[in-house]
């Protein structure tokens, strides 16, 4: 594993000092655009020479076998503390165990992220022309609603007693959201220690977090928030969408694995696509992505991000079967 320690490495100054949202660099003005480009290209650069041209490929098969290492990690530590739920102390080799569990999470977690730099640096310099910048406002908050819950890097909470990885959120009170409703959430508030939520942390946007480099080369992101959610809404299409997002979650189901941009802040597993049991007629209140940590019981991890918005389904069905809600439901 010593070449792949070594692109992490790499990877970790790549975009060092970047405030990533999935595939989108948050607070992106021009230097910094000129900044994250030049990372790119160099981890780029590094990968073909110290690993050739076949590792290009690689990414995905090594992330698959490191989400199964995770996988069994995570069974681990779970069937430990089932037994001494019912009562009982932990023998000092329990203890021991356990340590040494977490910290091999943490160590398959960084190289996880790692390998998701180095496929969005190729993604990024592979497809730079659809790379661009933009002011998120009130008419393309779209943009920004389709990033939400995706994975964040070098945004943690500020709170010095937690330091956990905050995540794009809004208000979803609102059903056309304004950039005034979207926030930074710390992760914390999704577990709870006593009763209470770990952290309930939050930070406004600021006007620098609205300087956004994405890629923009999507249909969605031209129409406008009402639109979309008009288009998605309509019976017939609506009807379209559910299929696709139906045949996303029966994968999910048969591979045991979920979507790469939006991972757990815990476990580090990749989330899942589930669908509510009592559904109604609104699509955008029926589908969530949830950690594979929850059981049938509703105990075990609540981590779960709610597709409350068209953007955020198009998102899934980008992620999945790389088409949008437009040409899913014609």
């Amino acid at each position: 594993m010593s070449l792949l320690s070594d692109l992490i490495d790499i990877a970790k100054g790549a975009f060092k000092g970047a405030i990533k949202v999935g595939r989108a660099v948050a607070g992106a003005a021009a230097p910094m655009i000129k900044e994250v480009m030049d990372g790119a290209r160099k981890l780029v650069d590094e990968v073909a020479k110290r690993a050739g041209k076949a590792f290009r490929e690689e990414p995905k098969t090594v992330r698959e076998s490191l989400e199964r290492d995770l996988q069994e990690i995570n069974e681990r530590i779970a069937a430990l503390r089932k037994k001494y739920q019912s009562g009982g102390s932990p023998s000092q080799r329990d203890l021991d165990l356990s340590k040494h569990l977490k910290q091999r999470r943490r160590e398959v977690n960084e190289q996880i992220t790692g390998l998701n730099q180095v496929d969005h640096a190729q993604e990024m310099v592979e497809r730079e022309k659809d790379y661009k910048p933009v002011v998120i406002t009130d008419d393309n908050a779209q943009i920004l609603q389709y990033h939400v819950g995706q994975n964040t890097y070098n945004k943690t909470c500020p709170d010095p007693k937690c330091g956990r990885a905050m995540v794009l959120q809004w208000n979803r009170a609102v059903k056309t959201p304004g950039v005034r409703n979207f926030y930074w959430g710390c992760s914390g508030w999704y577990f709870e220690r006593d009763g209470k939520r770990v952290c309930e942390r939050t930070l406004a946007l600021s006007q620098i977090d609205l300087n956004l480099f994405a890629n923009l080369n999507r249909s969605e992101f031209e129409r406008k928030s009402t639109d979309l959610t008009r288009v998605t809404l309509d019976p017939n299409r609506a009807q379209r969408i559910r299929g696709a997002l139906d045949s996303v979650r029966d994968e999910h189901r048969k591979r045991k694995l979920g979507i790469a941009t939006y991972r757990c802040p815990l476990h580090g597993e990749s989330l899942v696509l589930r669908r509510k049991k009592d559904t109604g007629a609104d699509l955008l209140d029926e589908y969530f992505l949830g950690c594979p940590r929850w059981l049938q019981d509703n105990s075990g991890c609540h981590f779960l991000i709610k597709l409350k918005s068209a953007a955020q389904i198009s998102s899934v069905l980008d992620s999945e079967i790389q088409k949008g809600i437009l040409q899913v439901s014609g």
